[in-house]
């Protein structure tokens, strides 16, 4: 057992909603359980692995052929995109979707709210070995809140003495019974870009049906997304605040295929709905400045 495993079931002992573990390769996790739904976070990454409210199905898919292990992000679940999303926009040896997804976080606070609920706080601060990839000082913080729903606010905070401009995404992997069951409500009429046709400025006409590879960034939209999962008779709703771009992303068969830790099949059980900050979507913060990116995931009754 690690000190820090030892640390966190000292300090939270009398949390009866928390419980703490390991991996087999030393990654911390933290499972809630409360009156409302169960959940997951890694500390590795500040990664949301599972929810599921009482008596439903999960809403967040995890890949079957995950893997737990330090450096390195993990498949499925919310993965949290930062600095930047996507690949750097002018050094592409840096890392695919920023580094924060691959930085072990700490778990800074965690409570019981009144209703029942649980928050947690984790943070991130700038290093000696994030500042050689990203010259800026920095605090980030996710509090997230598990009840009925869950709640991911990511706060983005310049600690340092020049501006700093941050991208970066809630990129929440959900899970539906089959995707050829399934629809996207909510982006009618908005303009994307399709990344697998490269094509610019097209517009959505109706519902998305995901019946190929979908790779589409959807630009100056605060709608609140709605999955239709057939298969499991319920509708998936994705609200955001702080974003004005959502990114509709299911990698299909070949793509499935080439990444080791997207099981083969998976792609028929999944689909992406992001909250993004990207492009122009971007925020430059003086010092002192914070800009907070929000999702927040629920049934809809």
């Amino acid at each position: 057992m690690s000190d820090v495993l030892t640390q966190l079931q000292s300090r939270y002992q009398n949390l009866a909603q928390l419980s703490f573990a390991e991996t087999d390769s030393g990654l911390v996790m933290v499972t809630i359980n409360n009156d409302f739904a169960s959940a997951a976070v890694c500390l590795h990454g500040a990664h949301v692995c599972a929810f599921q409210p009482r008596g439903q199905q999960p809403l967040l898919w995890l890949s079957k052929d995950v893997e737990f292990k330090p450096g390195k992000a993990i498949r499925g679940g919310v993965p949290v995109c930062w600095p930047w999303f996507g690949p750097h926009p002018t050094n592409s040896d840096l890392p695919q979707h920023g580094f924060a997804r691959n930085q072990v976080w700490q778990l800074s606070d965690a409570m019981q709210l009144v209703d029942g609920a649980t928050e947690l706080l984790l943070t991130l601060n700038d290093t000696e070995a994030s500042r050689q990839v990203w010259p800026h000082a920095f605090e980030l913080a996710l509090k997230i809140t598990v009840a009925k729903q869950l709640t991911m606010e990511l706060m983005s905070t310049n600690t340092g003495d020049r501006a700093m401009t941050v991208g970066g995404a809630l990129h929440s992997y959900f899970e539906v019974a089959s995707i050829a069951q399934t629809r996207v409500r909510g982006l009618d009429q908005v303009s994307y870009d399709d990344k697998v046709a490269d094509q610019q400025g097209i517009i959505q006409r109706g519902d998305i049906i995901v019946d190929e590879e979908v790779d589409r960034v959807y630009l100056d939209t605060l709608a609140t997304c709605l999955i239709q999962d057939e298969g499991n008779q319920r509708v998936i709703a994705v609200a955001k605040e702080g974003s004005r771009t959502t990114v509709v992303w299911n990698p299909w068969i070949d793509k499935a295929a080439a990444m080791v830790d997207f099981n083969d099949e998976g792609y028929q059980t999944m689909v992406c709905i992001e909250a993004v900050n990207a492009g122009d979507d971007c925020h430059t913060l003086l010092p002192g400045q914070s800009h907070c990116l929000t999702q927040t995931i629920y049934l809809v009754d």
